[in-house]
């Protein structure tokens, strides 16, 4: 079911590649990060490349082993990190404590939304893992859902049933992932835990060559981040420094 929906996202996609690369073409670094994030596409080159983006800049990266949220999920449940910055509601579903959505340069923190799920789940009055029920009969990346069963319905129904009965009292008796399979995606993802978090100076020669004469942008927009990174490695960081 993932890939019929990545499929559905690839047109969209595809339009917000076209205009990453007349940004990137103009030197306009915002503009074209504005639509890398709408590409969403990890390709083998721009995987590599953000690691080399992030290196030369000094930020640490973790190469999840699976799904990024369940990554980001484990990370602030070790104390690691403090959020999840994710627009996917799939981070609830795997646990993460705390998630920021609308995390972006040009947004600023006017819109930015915070959800802790421990108070997600008392305002509900479910637990995490019905949650996930209800996740499921909606649809999620990895299953179609049920039809005719929206959010309001399905937290009704979770309240006096188990998934099963629900299935059951449909009459769908043929499910194309068993429910217990795909609650242990949520609850027993696999992630990568041999991972050190530091920060570290910039590059700022490296960290020129590769975004002026690899990616060609202008050299005074990026002589610019650099100069910003280099003040904020010698001052403690807030969330409004990076805005």
């Amino acid at each position: 079911h993932k890939a019929k929906t990545l499929e559905q996202r690839r047109a969209i996609k595809e339009e917000a590649m076209e205009k990453w690369e007349e940004a990137k073409a103009a030197g306009n670094i915002e503009e074209a990060r504005k639509f890398a994030i709408r590409t969403s596409r990890m390709s083998p080159y721009i995987l590599e490349s953000s690691k080399k983006l992030l290196e030369y800049m000094g930020i640490p990266y973790v190469q999840a082993i699976g799904e990024g949220e369940a990554q980001g999920a484990y990370m602030v449940e070790q104390g690691d990190a403090w959020a999840v910055a994710s627009q996917d509601y799939d981070c609830l579903l795997f646990g993460a404590p705390r998630i920021v959505r609308n995390l972006t340069l040009s947004g600023g923190m006017s819109n930015l939304e915070y959800l802790e799920l421990g108070k997600v789940l008392e305002e509900i009055d479910l637990t995490r893992e019905q949650l996930i029920d209800v996740a499921l009969m909606v649809g999620t990346d990895f299953n179609e859902g049920i039809h005719g069963i929206g959010a309001k319905t399905g937290l009704k129904l979770i309240r006096n049933n188990s998934l099963e009965d629900i299935l059951v009292q449909k009459g769908i008796t043929e499910v194309e992932v068993e429910p217990d399979e795909l609650r242990d995606i949520f609850l027993k993802h696999e992630v990568n835990t041999d991972y050190d978090i530091k920060f570290k100076a910039a590059k700022k020669d490296k960290l020129v060559e590769f975004m002026c004469e690899e990616q060609g942008f202008s050299e005074s927009r990026v002589l610019n981040v650099t100069e910003k990174l280099k003040k904020l490695s010698s001052t403690q960081k807030s969330l409004e420094d990076w805005f």
